[in-house]
């Protein structure tokens, strides 16, 4: 009798554990789906629509971080979670640019030094992001990581040939913040090291589906293209071979694409017509034309608007 007790404890036991589980992988599915099974589609019930959909960027700043801790405690619940694993560093990652290093980069130059602690703080997010979704990558791929940060061309490549389109989203957020946090502190040696590897899962993602978000992924390579020294694989004119694939497949409709043009050729050229064509072109957008991204819509505008009030900060009369 007492063993039969032992063993419906040990099933009830069980069955909960099983039960839990299944309720957090279906929690998880929800919040963030596998890649593989992931819809090209934008659902109006995404998650994410609570935020790219927004036209209050203070409401969004101080909402944020509920939304990434809420993630990050979901995903330390279910690690194995591939989405669930991708979606809180991209979280990471969105929320460094947008919400510490864009607005510390309109800091005025007498606040130097809490620009800089904030563009630390930045760098520390982007990679904490880079260092989830790599996670994601590697639940897929076991050896991932070590390779892709190995700064072997060979192992690189060897990674990037087991990828298949449904992971260009993850190749693109952990490029992203990989090549965020470089852009903040381009001389730390162990950040450098990342950067073969970050470029080539961005050019792996345009081979897969060059015009995957309306062309995000070239949008930071004509960033890094044109920031770059040509030993790290930058270029003026690789930056505008990838500005003009952004151009086609933004299909003219993306404030974002025209500040980069005015910030990462116009400035290096001491071009100022094309320039101020640039942020008119920018600033002339409606967010509301497409609600999905109202958000990076109204953010970059914020940008141009700051870019424009500051000219003469960036040209030689």
């Amino acid at each position: 009798m007492k063993k039969l007790l032992l063993m419906l404890c040990m099933i009830s036991i069980m069955s909960s554990c099983s039960i839990k589980k299944m309720a957090f992988n279906s929690i998880s599915d929800m919040m963030a789906p596998h890649p593989e099974k992931k819809k090209n589609i934008v659902s109006e019930t995404d998650p994410s629509l609570v935020i790219a959909g927004e036209d209050d960027i203070t409401l969004a700043a101080e909402f944020f971080p509920t939304l990434l801790k809420t993630y990050e405690l979901l995903q330390l619940q279910n690690p194995k979670h591939r989405g669930l694993t991708m979606m809180t560093g991209s979280l990471f990652i969105m929320y460094a640019n947008a919400f510490i290093q864009t607005p510390a980069e309109f800091l005025p130059d007498n606040q130097y030094e809490k620009q800089n602690a904030e563009y630390l703080r930045a760098k520390k997010f982007y990679l904490r992001g880079a260092k989830y979704v790599l996670k994601s990558l590697e639940l897929q791929y076991p050896g991932f990581s070590e390779n892709i940060l190995s700064s072997d061309e060979q192992k690189i490549a060897n990674a990037l040939q087991q990828c298949k389109k449904f992971d260009v989203e993850s190749l693109y957020w952990a490029g992203a913040g990989l090549l965020g946090a470089f852009s903040l502190e381009p001389l730390d040696p162990a950040i450098t090291e990342s950067v073969l590897g970050a470029v080539a899962m961005l050019e792996k993602a345009t081979e897969l589906d060059p015009q995957y978000n309306q062309g995000a992924v070239w949008d930071l390579l004509t960033k890094f293209y044109a920031a770059a020294p040509e030993p790290l694989g930058g270029g003026m004119e690789k930056a505008k071979t990838a500005y003009e694939k952004l151009l086609q497949f933004s299909e003219g409709k993306s404030a974002s694409a025209y500040v980069t043009y005015a910030r990462s050729l116009c400035i290096p050229q001491q071009d100022t017509k094309g320039f101020d064509k640039a942020l008119e072109q920018a600033l002339a957008i409606d967010p509301n034309a497409d609600p999905h991204n109202r958000f990076i819509t109204i953010l970059a505008q914020q940008q141009a608007q700051w870019l424009k009030e500051h000219k003469e900060d960036f040209f030689i009369e």
